[in-house]
């Protein structure tokens, strides 16, 4: 820059680009703070020796100079003198800039004393020599001049405002922070806000804008606060739900920690800016609970809030400040409650308060409904259980631990309600082996401390059942504390009654013990509030499991460890002191035909005709002897309740003493011996009017569809042996009975044309393949019902229950079942059981148009033994071999699309396809976890013993 004193109308003038700004010309050396260092200029002027080559112009530049030889007239030599330096050669420039001599060696330049310079010194010495020429630089006093003046040269619209004291201004944002009011900040009941009680103000050094900005946050943290306080006031006054309450208690808390850590703080801070980073990590926290109160607000029950709660804290999984442990203890706290619950329902604690009972309401997931059912005498049945509520589970339970968590329970109480006197029935003695409770863990310490509990509790419960199985069980120890000031003065001297009065009196007077578990919620608050810009140094959230594998890790070790004690001990006392193997023996031998004397006996009282008839008839006295049904051969049905009585009298009970020898140990009479358990009796079934009429007809396939087995489970075995598992076993019934309804009228048709009182003796060849074929399918749809159907799947069931038994024959251990293996596992594997029986025989529901089919066949072999049974007792009627061609025709054609179905089946792709086992994970199966049960594709068996040439593919010449 060109001095002020340069023609400034000569705009041609080329300024000087190197000379110094004049706001550093007139300043003393000493203000500059590189003042006393001197560098070394490379524009330093040249000798003259340098100017005579350069002016040379014969030779040029690379010309040798004439350089004078004599000692005379020396070339002059740079100075070696300090003076020199100071006052170096001047040129004969333009601008007359000094010039030092390049040739001045640096080792011969005096090195003067250092000069230190400080920064304060250095802003002192701006401060009074220097004038800053920017307006935000210049002081507030300065800045507030020019917002003030009515030009408004800023442009920002300020000359309104109103200048307020700045530290009553600060003071009123600390107010309004921490949701108060204040002389420039009041509470505005119809809006729900913090307002302005002057609409425009500053304060000095700020504009209106800027400082609007900064007021931002707090009336956010304000608004908040107010409406998290009005919350906790609802919560505490409306709501009984103690997670919600736990939700309210933790934001109280919340509150009163800010209050008093940022009053505290904000003690000695006098800026705004300062009380804005003070708020700020408030303000991140006060926004993260205003989401989660909202968010819960429209949530209906506990749980569904702790599922909303654990959502919002996984969206915040990233966190890795202390923000992360304060949430994750939110959710620890308002999941206490529920997961006390569970402790209870686990047996891992005492029941608070009265005990759950079906005769209550329920509580939690665990809900009491009642079960309903038909009877054997068509009455509606019910009976309150407990029953697991899906909706009541939260969202970090799976359902499969859920239902893990509830029969567990269940199967505890039917300890307690059947086994009084076991020792896992007793709390006394679960608390003796110190349970660990459920409690959320976070970090990988804890979670292998969690592991370590439980298996240790494992240990201690075994030990402490195996010592109070003994016959001289140890005595329990009191877990009450004992009764030192006991109100019992009959007797004592007035002594010994003041004496006591008085330290009854000194112990009252006595402060209460302070409770030695540390607040993290509060420890964390107060490390969030204080250092929430610098994390801790031994933060492990970055190394912590997930949040969503949190619940696993740290409640399904405590879970696992208590199942399998439970599920061992209830299935112990099923098989042995309930005998659920002999309950299940009689539902494959009576229900499931099972037992060949049953059915040879059963057959014989309904079918055979030689029997003495149990009609009442008029005039006609019994004989005594052995009576039956006689169906097929009697004209009037069905049979009244006292022929039923009659001709099924004895054929229960001699079926059950030939397969169970009397048992001597048995005394009494002889209904005592051979009563059969679950009172297995036989009785009628509850039909509706349309199923009445089909049974009125004994030429239909449904004459006997009123007959069932009556059979009531004892009061423990209905956990395995339930009413829908009855029902499968009626409808089996139902169908095998046909079957050997048809099994004996097969074999009937035969004696219509042998018996030698038959008038029918004529071998007519339509009539002989008729019953030839008839014979054939109905014993090849027998022996595929009874051998493939039935006694294979129920030979697999069979080793199961073997496997089962094996494990408990070892007396003493009381982990012989694992997590999943307790009697909801058994009970579905009795259900697949039937399930598979029902596939094989036909009777899902996909497969009702294949057994309608079926049961038409069935009714033209009724047909034409109706037929053969007339034709041998003489009855001759017109056209008589006319309709048996037509029935013989219409018998082969249903036969033919009977097999045409049944290949069609076979091959049909995914019909009862068996799943293949996974190699890698056989080994991890449970007891109840294969898939011996599958649907398996058996039809082609039945295809096989029907047909093998194509018989029935090709036409017949009649």
């Amino acid at each position: 820059m060109n001095d002020d004193n340069g023609d400034q109308g000569d705009v041609f003038a080329i300024p000087d680009l190197w000379a110094p700004s004049r706001f550093l010309r007139d300043s003393p050396d000493s203000s500059l703070l590189f003042s006393q260092l001197r560098l070394v200029d490379i524009d330093e002027a040249l000798p003259e020796i340098v100017e005579q080559l350069l002016h040379k112009e014969d030779d040029g530049f690379f010309s040798i100079p004439d350089l004078p030889f004599d000692l005379s007239n020396t070339v002059p030599t740079p100075s070696l003198s300090v003076e020199s330096l100071r006052d170096p050669p001047q040129t004969h420039d333009e601008e007359g800039r000094d010039e030092a001599d390049i040739w001045i060696l640096p080792d011969e330049i005096p090195i003067k004393p250092a000069s230190y310079q400080t920064w304060e010194g250095f802003e002192k010495q701006k401060d009074e020599n220097y004038c800053t020429p920017y307006l935000a630089e210049a002081g507030p006093s300065v800045l507030d001049t020019v917002i003030a003046s009515r030009d408004d040269s800023l442009h920002i619209k300020n000359t309104e405002h109103i200048v307020v004291d700045s530290k009553i201004y600060a003071s009123s944002l600390l107010a309004l922070g921490l949701g108060r009011s204040s002389v420039f900040f009041s509470w505005d009941e119809r809006k729900q806000s913090f307002i302005p009680t002057l609409p425009l103000m500053r304060i000095s050094g700020y504009t209106g804008d800027s400082l609007d900005g900064i007021s931002i946050m707090f009336l956010d943290c304000g608004n908040i606060t107010r409406s998290l306080r009005n919350f906790v006031e609802k919560a505490y006054a409306r709501e009984k739900s103690p997670g919600r309450i736990a939700l309210a208690d933790a934001v109280s808390t919340l509150l009163a920690t800010i209050q008093s850590r940022l009053s505290a703080s904000a003690a000695g801070y006098s800026s705004i800016l300062q009380l804005q980073a003070l708020f700020r990590p408030a303000h991140s926290i006060l926004t993260c609970f205003r989401r989660i109160v909202v968010n819960t607000t429209a949530t209906r029950s506990d749980e569904s809030m702790l599922s909303t709660i654990f959502e919002e804290i996984q969206l915040l999984e990233h966190r890795t400040d202390s923000l992360r442990e304060i949430l994750l203890e939110i959710l620890s706290r308002v999941s206490q409650p529920w997961l006390e619950f569970a402790s209870e329902w686990l047996g891992l604690q005492r029941e608070a308060g009265l005990p759950l009972t079906k005769e209550g309401p329920g509580k939690s997931f665990v809900k009491v409904d009642t079960k309903e059912w038909v009877d054997d005498q068509g009455l509606e049945m019910n009976e309150p259980d407990y029953v697991l509520d899906y909706d009541k589970v939260p969202a970090f339970i799976a359902p499969e631990d859920a239902r893990a968590m509830f029969e567990v329970g269940k199967s505890l109480r039917f300890l307690r309600s059947h086994h009084a006197d076991h020792p896992l029935a007793k709390s006394e003695v679960v608390a003796s082996a110190n349970p660990p409770s459920l409690e959320w863990k976070f970090s990988w310490q804890d979670i292998v401390q969690v592991e370590s509990k439980a298996s240790q509790y494992e240990k201690n419960l075994i030990q402490a059942l195996q010592q109070f199985s003994q016959s001289t069980p140890p005595p329990l120890p009191s877990l009450a504390e004992p009764d030192i000031f006991a109100l019992d003065f009959f007797g004592k001297p007035e002594l010994d009654m003041q004496a006591h009065v008085l330290a009854s009196i000194d112990a009252l007077n006595q402060p209460f013990a302070e409770d030695g578990q540390k607040d993290y919620f509060s420890v964390g608050l107060n490390t969030y509030l204080t250092s929430s810009q610098s994390t801790t140094a031994n933060d492990e959230s970055v190394f912590a499991p997930p949040i969503s594998l949190a619940p696993v890790l740290s409640f399904n070790p405590i879970i696992a460890a208590q199942a399998r004690i439970i599920n061992g001990t209830c299935m112990r006392m099923f098989f042995n002191s309930h005998k659920l193997r002999e309950h299940l023996s009689i539902q494959r031998s009576f229900q499931l035909l099972g037992n060949g004397v049953f059915s040879s006996r059963l057959s014989h009282a309904l079918f055979d005709p030689e029997l003495e008839s149990a009609e009442r008839q008029r005039g006609v006295a019994r004989s005594g002897g052995m009576m039956g049904l006689r169906l097929g051969g009697r004209d009037t049905w069905p049979p009244a309740s006292s022929e039923l009585r009659l001709a099924l009298m004895g054929v229960l009970t001699d079926s059950y003493t030939s397969s169970h020898p009397l048992n001597k140990s048995r005394a009494g009479t002889y209904l005592d011996q051979s009563t059969i358990p679950g009172d297995l009796s036989f009785s009628v079934r509850d039909m509706t009017p349309e199923e009445i009429d089909k049974c009125m007809d004994p030429d239909s396939v449904e004459a006997l569809d009123f007959l069932r087995l009556s059979y009531k489970p004892p009061q423990p075995l209905e956990a395995v042996i339930t009413p829908m598992i009855l029902f499968k076993y009626d409808q089996l019934f139902k169908l095998l009975l046909r079957v050997v309804r048809m099994l004996y009228v097969v074999s009937a048709l035969f004696r219509d044309t042998t018996d030698r009182s038959s008038n029918w003796q004529g071998a007519e060849h339509i009539a002989q393949r008729f019953r030839i074929e008839a014979h054939h399918f109905i014993s090849s749809i027998s022996g595929y019902f009874f051998d493939t159907g039935i006694e294979s799947t129920w030979r697999i069931f069979d080793r199961k229950l073997d496997q089962i038994e094996e494990r408990l024959k070892t007396d003493g251990d009381y982990v012989v079942l694992g997590q999943n293996e307790g009697l909801d596992k058994l009970r579905d594997y009795h259900e697949r059981v039937l399930d598979r029986i029902m596939f094989a025989l036909l009777l899902r529901k996909r497969q009702q148009p294949v057994m309608n089919l079926l049961e038409e066949i069935f009714t033209l072999i009724l047909q034409f033994s109706k037929h053969s049974r007339e034709r041998a007792e003489g009855v001759q009627q017109d056209g008589a071999n006319e309709e048996l061609r037509a029935m013989y025709l219409r018998f082969r054609k249903k036969v033919g699309v009977f097999i045409t179905v049944c290949r069609g089946l076979s091959e049909k792709k995914g019909y009862g396809e068996r799943k293949m086992v996974d190699s890698r994970t056989a080994g991890q199966e449970g007891l109840f976890d294969g898939d011996d049960l599958a649907e398996e594709n058996t039809i082609v068996q039945l295809l096989t013993k029907l047909e093998m040439s194509n018989y029935y593919s090709k036409s017949v010449d009649l």
